[in-house]
């Protein structure tokens, strides 16, 4: 989700950070080759005087704000929970998506409006054969670290470095449309082409920003995910015979955790360590097909005088008891 990270000492505080050492070496990589990147956008634009290619380096720029933000937020992110943060610190990675997708909305804004001015006063350009090759070599290393990031952040479920690795695919889609634009100029000579496509190429990352948006939104506001309820139910509806019930299901992520917590209604005559058991059982085997999960059970005891589940306990209950 960033990408111009534009300073070594930035590298070098995440380097003695408590975070995850994959995470920290994939940033470190990906702010290394991005301040490349930025150099050689701003070389381009030197040698062309096209106002698409400024856009695209000045969007770096723009991003370089949400690349410190995100190292703030993995400094944070990797923090024990504590007295005053019981369920850790993840739900700092959606905040940190929330700002990058804004980023990327305010990135594509920009775009528009140096599109916009370009087409109003005319367009010159100089040097292109010089600026397609720099495009084309900072997109081919942008495109490179999107995949590395977003391989890396689905495999640790790390949506800091997801999200990153999403900001610099929509940062190559802007690069390809400078490109598409340098490519149709040299040519064509139309140059009017050039912020005709940068528009277009703006308004598809501005829905990717708005969409990255809504889902880091979700995640504080703690919207519940249909595959883990799907499992959840499934793995409790699987006890029904041991337990009478189950109600009031709630599970929300902070970070790569999930948590779980539920009602089970057990037999009024079974005894509380039986229904511990059980109720173990159960926490453990959610958080095994979860992954990486807190689960607490609330044990109740069935008040139905007509369930099932509690005449047969009452039936094993009196023939497991000794005779008199």
């Amino acid at each position: 989700m960033m990408q111009a990270y534009d300073s070594f000492f930035l590298m070098v505080i995440i380097a003695n950070w408590g975070a995850p050492p994959l995470a920290k070496r994939a940033l470190l990589v990906s702010a290394s080759a991005s301040l490349v990147v930025l150099m050689l956008k701003f070389a381009g634009y030197i040698s062309t005087g096209s106002a698409a290619i400024l856009s695209d380096a000045l969007e770096s720029i723009i991003n370089a704000a949400a690349g410190v933000f995100a190292y703030i937020s993995l400094k944070i992110y990797s923090k024990p929970p504590d007295a005053s943060h019981p369920y850790g610190h993840g739900k700092i990675e959606f905040i940190s998506a929330a700002f990058e997708g804004g980023a990327i909305v305010i990135a594509s804004l920009w775009i528009i409006y140096k599109s916009v001015d370009e087409i109003a006063k005319g367009a010159s350009f100089h040097k292109i054969d010089t600026g397609i090759i720099l495009v084309a070599l900072a997109s081919a290393i942008n495109l490179v670290l999107a995949i590395l990031l977003i391989k890396i952040g689905r495999r640790n479920n790390l949506l800091i470095l997801e999200a990153d690795g999403r900001h610099l695919l929509t940062d190559v889609v802007t690069s390809v449309s400078v490109l598409l634009g340098l490519g149709l100029m040299r040519i064509t000579d139309y140059y009017i082409l050039d912020p005709l496509i940068a528009i277009l190429f703006a308004l598809f990352i501005m829905r990717t920003g708005i969409k990255l948006i809504k889902i880091s939104l979700g995640g504080i506001m703690d919207k519940s995910n249909p595959e883990d309820e799907t499992k959840i139910q499934s793995i409790l509806d699987g006890y029904i015979g041991k337990i009478c019930a189950h109600h009031k299901i709630r599970h929300r992520h902070g970070g790569n955790i999930c948590f779980v917590d539920f009602h089970i209604v057990v037999p009024a005559e079974m005894k509380i360590s039986k229904a511990h058991q059980i109720a173990t059982e159960i926490e453990e085997k959610i958080a095994r097909a979860l992954g990486s999960a807190g689960v607490t059970a609330h044990i109740e005891p069935c008040t139905n005088q007509e369930c099932n589940v509690c005449k047969m306990w009452v039936m094993q209950d009196s023939n497991l008891r000794p005779a008199d």
